[in-house]
């Protein structure tokens, strides 16, 4: 499995205009991570692994909640996050 900086671009910004779930974003993360741990994860270009997998790694959480009814960031932190780390 190949991952790349359009590749979560892409999801982010699937994920900040709601056209996927929190959920959604957190499943398509922890299938990557699934990847990763099983040696089958390809960073392209590889200098960017540790920038990509930063990128999953939050991925993956976005769907946490602080109670009940409220998430842990909202999709403005989730846009300024994306903004700040990942959108090069």
């Amino acid at each position: 499995m190949l991952l790349t900086i359009d590749d979560i671009k892409g999801k982010f910004s699937e994920l900040i205009a709601g056209e996927i779930s929190r959920e959604a974003a957190d499943r398509w993360a922890y299938e990557r991570i699934q990847a990763f741990d099983a040696g089958l994860l390809e960073f392209e270009p590889g200098s960017d692994e540790e920038f990509l997998w930063n990128a999953i790694q939050y991925l993956y959480g976005v769907d946490s909640k602080d109670s009940p009814d409220e998430y842990m960031h909202s999709l403005g932190d989730i846009q300024r996050a994306f903004e700040e780390k990942w959108n090069r």
